[in-house]
């Protein structure tokens, strides 16, 4: 996998180059100026990467017409090249990676990459060339192990070595496409592993392949089977002896052990019932830090809480949010006429009335302050909204809670309510919404009580007031 990862981002950083200087072509084109810009781009990006052996461009016969080499040299053609006669014959996007050659300008082995121009017609117009020299791979693959026997190869898919470690006279350029290991098994899987007598040697070797990601090529890790099964059994030999001394450890100091365990397990086992009885002691005062102890329903801060959280929500994703205001009508003369004590069972009846209209779960009744309770109700228009009003106040009617001071002969409520249906992107504030419900509860209240007044909220326009008989209607 290492091999395989190096060899892709080896080709990669030269492709990516490669890709920089068709883009200089094409701005720059072939004036004499372009060209001397395009050379110091090449000299530079080759003394960057230390796989670039050198870049070169030619023309559609083969010439060349700029290179990294210090002094531009063109007295070369390359129309014999396979990655030239690829490129003419194949119009495609992706790089070419050709056989090992020998470089004409320096005479070392190195493996190419190219890329087809194109003229503006789409027809050929040469190819952008990168060499890496093979020394490259060399110097990385000479740092694993493979033993004395073992072996390395970087090779293409149609069976062509394009190095080896060891490197033998004849493996550069060889052919492997009618060995067993390539028609038997790296032909027909992109990775695997497979036991192989040489026919060379009669070494067994364990040969393991991978493809390249990126690329068309493989590469294969050979090592001996009597290699690696020594190092295997003197690993072995090691942990019989290390397995040996800890059983006589755990012979002698067992007893010492198995107490040890048992009174750990009678601590774990208070520790966890400890846990148990104090997360069911926070759950209790977290409910009862958000309830309001009178009427069991949410408390104001809660109420800010899950109002700020909605709001939010809202302002960030866009959605859909009402929200009730709920006051008891004529609540001091009820407290006057019949005492405290009595004004504290009303208020829970009024909370129960509410709670009974209030159907969701994810709902939020709380009691705002004093006689005024607030009701929160997320992914909820208008017209639902106030359905919940007037089900709040014919919930109450139901209760014929006695009030001889009201005009009814019984406890009301006076009922605000707005809406909010916005995009993303807006900051409505809790104070805002609170105020628009609050002016259709006092309106509420100044046109006789009983009754249900819907605020209609614009985080853009000035609020419209509308009294629930005229949306009715």
């Amino acid at each position: 996998m290492a091999l395989a990862q190096h060899a892709d981002q080896t080709f990669n950083e030269v492709d990516i180059v490669l890709l920089g200087l068709l883009e200089r072509l094409e701005k720059d084109g072939n004036s004499k100026s372009g060209l001397a810009r395009t050379h110091d781009l090449m000299v530079s990006r080759v003394g960057g990467l230390p796989q670039l052996a050198g870049l070169f461009v030619y023309d559609d016969q083969g010439n060349w017409v700029v290179n990294s080499q210090p002094t531009l040299e063109k007295r070369f053609n390359n129309s014999d090249r396979d990655y030239f006669i690829y490129h003419r014959l194949h119009r495609v996007e992706k790089p070419f990676i050709g056989k090992p050659i020998k470089s004409k300008s320096t005479g070392q082995w190195i493996l190419t990459i190219s890329r087809r121009i194109n003229k503006i017609d789409g027809s050929f117009g040469g190819v952008v060339l990168g060499t890496i020299d093979l020394s490259f791979f060399q110097r990385f693959y000479a740092q694993f192990d493979i033993g004395k026997n073992g072996a390395i190869m970087l090779g293409s898919l149609d069976g062509t070595v394009l190095h080896r470690r060891p490197l033998l006279p004849d493996s550069v350029g060889k052919n492997l496409e009618n060995s067993p290991l390539f028609q038997e098994h790296v032909r027909r899987s992109g990775s695997g592993s497979v036991e192989i007598r040489s026919t060379q040697d009669g070494v067994v070797r364990i040969n393991s392949f991978r493809y390249l990601a990126d690329h068309p090529l493989f590469i294969i890790v050979a090592m001996s089977k009597d290699e690696v099964l020594a190092e295997w059994m003197f690993h072995v030999w090691v942990r019989v002896i290390g397995v040996a001394a800890v059983l006589i450890i755990l012979y002698y100091g067992g007893t010492k052990m198995v107490a040890q365990v048992k009174r750990r397990e009678v601590a774990e086992l208070d520790a966890i019932k400890s846990k148990r009885k104090l997360e069911s002691l926070y759950k209790t005062l977290e409910a009862q830090s958000q309830k309001d102890g009178l009427t069991a329903v949410f408390n104001r801060r809660y109420f800010d809480d899950s109002l700020s959280s909605q709001l939010a929500l809202l302002n960030r994703s866009g959605g859909i949010l009402s929200l009730i205001m709920v006051d008891v009508d004529h609540f001091k003369r009820f407290n006057d006429t019949y005492g405290h004590a009595a004004g504290d069972v009303c208020l829970q009846r009024v909370a129960a009335a509410i709670q009974t209209a209030v159907q969701r779960e994810g709902d939020v009744v709380a009691r705002y302050g004093g006689e005024e309770f607030a009701v929160i109700l997320p992914e909820c228009d208008k017209a639902g909204a106030l359905i919940v009003a007037r089900s709040l106040i014919n919930s109450l009617h139901e209760e014929k809670i006695e009030h001889a001071s009201s005009g009814t002969g019984f406890i009301t409520v006076s009922v605000g309510v707005t809406s909010i249906a916005v995009e993303p992107g807006h900051a409505i504030t809790p104070r805002k919404m609170i105020e628009a419900a609050d002016e259709g509860l006092y309106l509420a209240k100044d046109q006789g009580r009983d009754q249900v007044i819907f605020r209609e909220f614009s985080p853009q326009a000035r609020n419209r007031i509308l009294c629930f008989d005229e949306e009715a209607a």
